[in-house]
Order: C-alpha cells, then structure tokens, then sequence
C-alpha cells in the first residue's frame, strides 16, 4: 500500500469542501482538522471573497521594512547609474555626498545591492585557477638550475596571421635558451622547441612558469601534458604565484627586451623566425647584460650535464604498491570505485602505496608549507566508498641497493584516498615516481 500525501493547499481545500456539505459544525470541523476556529473563519473568509485563489499560502514579509532606504534615494543611485555606466557604487556614493551633502547617503555594499536589484549590475564570471604550489621557488645558484619559460604577448603578422613567441631562458646566467614564432599557446606548439632546447643544452633541474596554459591547470595537482612530460623528465615544474608576474621577473624583463626583434611587426612567420634568430645571437654573445656586471650570458652559461634520454624512461615503483593504470578520462579504479585523479595523466601508470598517518582535508584554498599539506580546491570524494582525494607533501624516500638512488615524487603532491570514519586500516596514498636514474635529490 503506497503512502497518502497531502500538503497544506489539498487540507484547505477539503476544509471548505466540508464545511459546504453542512455536516459538520464549526467547531467539530475545525477539531478534525486540528486548527483553531480562528483559523477556521480566516479561510472561509478568504474563499468567500477570492475563490480558490485565497487559499494559496500569501508572503509573510513585512509590507513596510522600517530600514529600507528612501525611494528618492534609489532613484538618484539608480539614476546616476544610468548617466555614468561604468561608475561603480563607490564612486556613485561619493558624487551624490558631494552633490547633496545634507542628506544620508546609504553605504557603498547598500548602494551596490540597490544597483543589483535594478539589474544595473551584471555578476563576475568565476574564475578557476590552479592548485596554490607548495614550498619556495628555487634560487638560481648555477647554469641549467632554473630555467624560465612563457608566451610573449601576440602580435598580428603582415600577412594577417597571429605569432605568440614562446621564450625559454636560464634564470642564473640569462642566457636565452630558445625563442619560437608560434601561432598559439598549444602544446603541439610548445613541445617541440622545447626538445630541441634539451638536446641542444640538455636537461634543466627545474623550470618555472606561470599558471596559464599550457604549463598549468585548474586540475588536480595542476597538471598538464607538458609538466607531466617533464616530470618524466626528471624536471621539477615551479609555479609562481596566480597575479605575481614579479616572481619570474628575469624573465618578464626579458621580454621588454624582446620587442627590439618584434617591431615593426614582420610581413610572415618565416621572417620574423629569421628575426629571433639573429636576435639570439646577439642577445647571448654580443650584448652585455647589467644584472651580470655587463658581461655577456655566453659567458657564464655551459649546457647541462644531464643529456635528453632518446626514450622517456619507465617509473619505477615500490615492489609493495599497487599500480594502477589512468583511464582516458583521468579516473582510475580503487577498491570497485573510481577515483579522478587528472586527465593529464591519462595512460600513465600510477601506483598505490599505504600511507602510516591519516591526513586530514584543508578547507584553506592557500599551501600549508608548514605542514607539507595543500589545501587543493580541486579534492572531491566519492560517494559510493565515502574516500576522499586529497593533495598532500610526498616526502622522498630511498630505496636499499647500490644502484638506487634517493627518489622524488613525480610532482611536489601525492593523491591520497581516506577510508571512511571507523575503519582501522592505513588510507592508501597515490603517486607517481620519477625514474630513479633521471632525478636525485
């Protein structure tokens, strides 16, 4: 037998259709419908004047809110607004103050909730943004130890096309590394320069970049095809701060220096590929730099020891992890449940390992170095298994034997799953190792 519903509208409704067959008195009515007679007569009053209409629920808000703000006072905020589009409710406030001094003007937060209500105010577009890094950025203390990479601001070519140069640069000595023409900021775009830099020059220990694309993501850990292709590497990928150009200031400055090779802007890609390159020559060789007591970035740079691999070397994981492989989706399967871990690793084997100390979510979107924990926006549970994916420190461990050296997390974060609340047993813990021959702390 399935269950009886009923709201309040279908009980009003069946009261006055009761109390119209004239069975019933007031009071038993009212007594069977566990109301009071007062409430009784309010809505056969009201269905005597509005018909089935006045038994809809009606607002209980005030008619009149003692604190509303004076309708003139809207309309002059309202109509200022329409004179000056652009102004916002600060400015709008402090005209009307100046203008009319003697009367109360209401705040700038009032003023802009008016302006909202008018529909005079359209709502910012939520931003995402990367996962906040964890630690310090790495100092320069020698040649190939930094290298700093980003897209010049595009231009608009002769023949119409657009070149966005992308620019590679070794923070210690300045020496610029690379400088494309490239049409865009894709990957397919930026890989390539990038390995003829590192079979030219070899490897770097670290790059930095900033977190727009394609060197960053609003994923998990940040990720992208390009920083998982260098953490195959064995380079460790340095994300300044969202807003802080400032941070890869050697390189930003750079690319002021850069327009000498951009204007006026070339009639092709061809030519202005022809440009860069004899504007490397003279930037590294001929050119003396300030920051380096006017001696040329030749003259301090060497290329890396640390040669480009002709194959991307195979993790290397603990005999006692558990490896899983990454869907094309970004998911893998843990426990019959599926995890999102990042798309960016899609294909990539990662492996599952238990982690001896539980580690608690952070509602903070900011890195708690303090701690090695990172408060990634991006962490999300799994309803079915009630685990959740976190970011955390992976501190680096070594492995027994002559031949293994000490091991570094594929990135600065590890993904760790949480069992739920009561179980006893270790919460396993999901990351990628770097190839013990490539990276050594």
């Amino acid at each position: 037998m399935s269950w009886r519903e009923s709201c309040a509208m279908d009980e009003r409704v069946s009261f006055i259709a009761d109390q119209r067959t004239g069975l019933w008195t007031m009071t038993e009515l009212c007594e069977r419908y566990e109301i009071s007679r007062k409430t009784g007569y309010k809505w056969l009053d009201r269905y005597r004047l509005e018909g089935a209409a006045g038994l809809v629920e009606r607002s209980h808000a005030a008619r009149v809110h003692g604190r509303a703000t004076p309708q003139n006072i809207v309309d002059a905020i309202v109509g200022l607004r329409r004179e000056r589009p652009n102004w916002g409710p600060r400015k709008i406030v402090s005209k009307l103050e100046a203008r009319q001094g003697d009367i109360e003007w209401p705040s700038a937060s009032t003023a802009g909730e008016i302006l909202k209500r008018a529909g005079l105010v359209c709502g910012r577009r939520v931003r995402r943004r990367a996962p906040p890094r964890l630690g310090q950025l790495t100092v320069p203390q020698h040649a190939n130890h930094v290298w700093g990479v980003d897209h010049k601001g595009w231009i608009r070519l002769g023949d119409g096309s657009r070149a966005e140069p992308f620019t590679v640069t070794d923070g210690f000595s300045r020496y610029l590394i690379g400088v494309a023409a490239t049409g865009s900021t894709q990957y397919a775009e930026c890989k390539p320069p990038l390995e003829r830099a590192f079979r030219e020059y070899g490897l770097p220990e670290v790059i930095r970049s900033d977190n727009g694309s394609p060197f960053a993501s609003t994923g998990t850990a940040g990720l992208t095809a390009l920083s998982v292709w260098w953490i195959k590497l064995g380079i460790r990928h340095e994300r300044i701060d969202p807003g802080h150009p400032q941070q890869n200031g050697r390189h930003e400055r750079f690319h002021l220096t850069l327009l000498e090779a951009m204007r006026p802007p070339p009639p092709t890609r061809a030519a202005q590929a022809r440009r860069f390159a004899a504007f490397v020559r003279d930037y590294n060789e001929e050119r003396p730099h300030e920051a380096l007591g006017q001696r040329t970035p030749a003259s301090l740079y060497q290329p890396s020891p640390r040669a480009m691999p002709r194959r991307l070397p195979e993790p290397d994981y603990p005999a006692e992890a558990a490896v899983r492989q990454v869907r094309s989706n970004g998911e893998i399967k843990w426990r019959g449940d599926f995890i999102h871990i990042c798309s960016s690793l899609a294909g990539e084997a990662v492996a599952v390992v238990a982690a001896l100390s539980p580690v608690k979510l952070l509602p903070s979107r900011k890195p708690q170095t303090d701690n090695g924990k990172c408060a990634s926006s991006t962490c999300r549970s799994a309803s079915s298994t009630r685990t959740h994916v976190s970011c955390v420190a992976a501190p680096a461990q070594r492995r027994t034997g002559p031949n293994h050296e000490q091991l570094l997390p594929i990135h600065p974060v590890c993904f760790v799953t949480h069992p739920s609340a009561g179980q006893s047993e270790a919460s396993p813990s999901i990351h990628r190792r770097s190839h013990p021959a490539r990276h050594v702390a």
